[in-house]
């Protein structure tokens, strides 16, 4: 499977700044359909695993990318349907 290689941003900036109140670490491995989150360039993407990498990362495919907040940053370049490379150590696992 062709996953884009991402940049992520790490978890302990995003606690530090308060931004991971609707995220918890996961401590198991996500299975397929899982739904995991992971913060790029300060933007919440939200994923749904379809396979795993190995033991430490996650194939997901982009559902959701947080646009609430007005960027001009033109290095957000994920969209909804990317397949994308996910180290468990960079995600978390969304709170419902």
């Amino acid at each position: 499977m062709d996953a884009l290689k991402i940049d992520w941003d790490s978890p302990a900036k995003a606690a530090a700044i308060g931004l991971s109140a609707a995220r918890r670490p996961a401590r198991k491995q996500p299975k397929t359909g899982c739904i995991i989150t992971a913060r790029y360039h300060g933007t919440n993407v939200r994923m749904r695993v379809v396979d795993r990498d190995g033991d430490k990362s996650s194939i997901a495919q982009v559902i959701g990318v947080d646009t609430q907040e007005d960027r001009d940053d033109a290095r957000i370049l994920l969209n909804e349907g990317d397949t994308v490379l996910v180290p468990d150590s960079k995600r978390a696992v969304v709170r419902y």
